[in-house]
C-alpha cells in the first residue's frame, strides 16, 4: 500500500513538472500558536472517492501550520494539470483546524490552509477564478485528541468539465 502510494505520488510529481515554466514564489504563511501537546505525524494526502476524473483530496497540515508538504505539492501539481487541460471547471477548497486554540484563530488558520493550496495551484499557472476558498475552522472537529491530526486539513473538491 505504501509502495503504491509512493509510486502514485512520484508519478503525479513527474506530471506536475510542466505546469509552469517559472513558478512564482509561494507566500509565507504565519504559524498560529497552539497549546503544546504531543504531535501526531501529519498524514499524507488522501484521495477521496468521487466521480471526478481528476479526483478530490484531503491535504493535511502540521499543528498550527499552513505549510504545504512535498507529497501534497505533488498531488496539487497533478490537479493543476487537470485544471489547465480544462478537465476541471471548478475547485473548492475548505480549510479546517483541530479544536486547540481559540475559535477565531482556528477559523483564520483554516482560511490560511485553503489559501496556501490555492496559491500553489495559481503559481503552477491555473486560472485563479476557477479556485474558491473557505474555512470552517474547528466547526467540524470532534474534540478527541486521537483525531486531531486528521482534523488539520483542507478538503479539495473538484467539478469536472462536462464532455
Amino acid at each position: 500500500m505504501i509502495k503504491s502510494l509512493s509510486l502514485v505520488l512520484a508519478s503525479l510529481g513527474a506530471l506536475s513538472l510542466g505546469c509552469a515554466s517559472t513558478p512564482a514564489p509561494e507566500p509565507v504563511v504565519a504559524r498560529t500558536e497552539a497549546r503544546e501537546r504531543p504531535r501526531a505525524p501529519t498524514p499524507q494526502p488522501q484521495r477521496i472517492a468521487s466521480n471526478s476524473q481528476c479526483n478530490d483530496w484531503e491535504v493535511f497540515f502540521d499543528t498550527g501550520s499552513a505549510a504545504i508538504t512535498e507529497p501534497a505539492r505533488a498531488v496539487l501539481g497533478g490537479l493543476a494539470e487537470c485544471i489547465q487541460r480544462g478537465d476541471v471547471r471548478d475547485v473548492s477548497i475548505v480549510g479546517s483546524a483541530d479544536p486547540r486554540g481559540a475559535a477565531p484563530e482556528n477559523l483564520q488558520l483554516g482560511q490560511q490552509r485553503a489559501e496556501a493550496i490555492r496559491a500553489v495551484l495559481v503559481a503552477r499557472g491555473c486560472d485563479p477564478s476557477v479556485v474558491r476558498t473557505a474555512s470552517v475552522g474547528e466547526a467540524r472537529a470532534s474534540g478527541d485528541p486521537q483525531t486531531f491530526a486528521s482534523e488539520r486539513h483542507a478538503s479539495v473538491r473538484t467539478r469536472d468539465q462536462v464532455r
